[in-house]
């Protein structure tokens, strides 16, 4: 095949061989047909090589490339992605959601009329086990600071969202490789803090499966020790993003102290109360914030140790008390018909 395609779909995936055919039949169902599928293995022995390579030879968009060398994981395999792939469009679809119809299509001519644009973001379904099965929408596209609701950690779009031109990609240097969690949300804000053109349209074109899969590196940073740890990492560095290009509102500023707080809260639930003052001393510290905030939130923290029902007294006190400080909480989805 020699022509360029119009647009790549990268999709990064280790031992998810059954959601990953469903992805890849998605893909290969768009309206539009001059588009080109990476799968990038980071190690599979499911039988995805087999599978892909299956698909390949009769569909000569379909490409698999096998992650090699040291590093691992969904970051490594998305910039080898972008390295690999030819067009000038790129989506990053992950392996157990899915594509609408015409997904490919509409992007693809959103971003040729408009070639000012960095990139474009379109709306997600939420589904379970089959599409329509909910009727939520992932995020609810509210008007407003989209970097200041990222750092207050709101769903402002997830990973398949956005529809990149590859040279603005490389511009900011895709994927940080060495994080184990928050990803995206690290990546959305380097790109917005970049200042980067981009319009949000209400198209639903794609579908995030909301399994609860405690395996997932979503759930794990909430609840593992090691990847509480790591987190802590991103929000520091989302502050040096944040700050080194001169965007530190006073409303930013109370975001970052939120996710902060937020970490502090993560090392509660694991039962390290003095690993969770540490870490909010060196957030507020990092920070500079103020001494009664400071000294009010090791007392919450203290309270939200004792409490022993998420529902109970206590747990109301505390987000009270975030309400209080400022600290803009993560919403629920938005219940909605499509």
């Amino acid at each position: 095949m020699n022509h360029v395609p119009g647009i790549s779909v990268i999709t990064a995936t280790k031992n998810r061989l059954k959601l990953l055919c469903e992805a890849m039949d998605s893909v290969q169902r768009q309206t539009f047909n001059a588009w080109e599928h990476v799968v990038i293995d980071d190690g599979s022995d499911d039988g995805t090589a087999e599978e892909v390579a299956r698909r390949a030879a009769v569909d000569a968009r379909i490409r698999y490339v096998q992650r090699t060398g040291e590093r691992s994981g969904a970051n490594v395999c998305r910039n080898i992605g972008v390295r690999e792939c030819r067009a000038e469009l790129i989506i990053f679809l992950d392996s157990d959601d899915l594509l609408r119809p015409r997904c490919l299509e509409r992007r693809v001519e959103i971003m040729q009329r408009n070639s000012i644009l960095d990139f474009s973001v379109f709306r997600a379904g939420v589904f379970e086990k089959s599409v329509g099965d909910r009727t939520r929408l992932y995020h609810s596209q509210n008007p407003g600071d989209d970097l200041l609701r990222f750092l207050a950690h709101e769903c402002v779009w997830e990973i398949s969202g956005p529809v990149w031109r590859r040279s603005f990609l490389e511009e900011i240097g895709c994927f940080d490789e060495t994080l184990l969690s928050m990803q995206d949300l690290e990546m959305h804000v380097r790109a917005l803090s970049a200042r980067a053109k981009y319009v949000c349209f209400p198209d639903v074109d794609h579908d995030i499966r909301g399994h609860d899969d405690a395996t997932k590196t979503s759930v794990r940073h909430y609840k593992d020790p090691v990847y509480i740890e790591a987190a802590e990492r991103v929000r520091a560095k989302l502050f040096d993003t944040v700050t080194s290009r001169g965007l530190l509102t006073w409303s930013r500023q109370r975001a970052l102290l939120g996710l902060s707080f937020g970490s502090a809260e993560c090392w509660v639930e694991a039962r390290r109360l003095g690993r969770a003052m540490r870490s909010w001393n060196r957030g507020c510290g990092r920070q500079q914030a103020p001494v009664y905030l400071q000294i009010t939130g090791l007392l919450m923290l203290c309270v939200a140790r004792a409490s022993a029902r998420k529902d109970g007294v206590c747990s109301r006190l505390v987000n009270k008390w975030k309400g209080w400080a400022r600290f803009r909480q993560e919403p629920s989805l938005l219940e909605q018909a499509e």
